[in-house]
């Protein structure tokens, strides 16, 4: 890599429906009181430090706050998301790209005599790594190799603020908003499928801005047919 990577056709112009499970207490603040949600920084994040949502798809984002053991009142919340400078994982180009940004890291790694970090599974059962601590470094060197190329585009000032290079840094037109990607997950759908119980799409977003608003889904009218 040295150049920026191309969005041409990751850049949607449409908005895309997304759905974040959460605690009934977060939703209130969101909708209610105006809050924003808080980035995911994990090290285990699949698709790097953002704020999740499951693409369309309001019930596997309810299933799996339901699960977390950390929300007394599980509930999700909608939203609307242009998707900007999308890193999308379903793209053959943006692919290389992270398999670039791997060897960048190995070599980069090797050089300080530190591990490569691994994907693990949560249980010993599972069929996919479920832990992503690898692929989270991988897309983590992916941002950090862009805000390179607009660091040494934009030539700051030597007494310019760190403030201001990181705004200037999060403006610049070439900046990631969003990644985007298949998550393989759950058992087999039938006896030797391809397909499992539980394959999404995940939207990672970094740019909050791509956060057009929130919506709170409502119940289905039983009179009517779903659209």
């Amino acid at each position: 890599m040295s150049t920026f990577p191309k969005f041409k056709y990751s850049d949607n112009p449409g908005i895309v429906i997304g759905f974040h499970g959460c605690d009934s207490t977060t939703a209130d603040d969101v909708l209610k009181n105006g809050k924003s949600l808080n980035p995911s920084q994990n090290s285990y994040d699949w698709l790097g430090h953002g704020i999740y949502f499951w693409e369309a798809d309001e019930n596997r984002a309810l299933e799996w706050a339901k699960k977390n053991q950390k929300f007394k009142n599980p509930t999700i919340i909608g939203a609307f998301i242009q998707l900007g400078n999308c890193l999308n994982l379903l793209n053959a180009e943006h692919i290389k790209l992270v398999e670039s940004s791997y060897k960048i890291l190995k070599d980069e790694l090797k050089i300080f005599g530190l591990p490569i970090p691994k994907n693990k599974k949560a249980h010993k059962h599972d069929k996919f790594n479920l832990i992503r601590e690898l692929d989270c470094r991988v897309i983590m060197r992916l941002h950090q190799y862009v805000k390179e190329l607009i660091i040494a585009e934009l030539a700051f000032d030597e007494n310019e603020s760190s403030a201001n290079k990181k705004r200037a840094i999060q403006h610049h037109p070439q900046f990631i908003d969003s990644v985007r990607g298949m998550f393989p997950e759950g058992k087999e759908l039938y006896p030797m499928a391809g397909f499992q119980k539980q394959n999404h799409i995940q939207i990672c977003v970094v740019n909050p801005n791509c956060i057009q608003g929130y919506f709170r889904p409502i119940r289905y009218n039983n009179w009517y047919k779903r659209v």
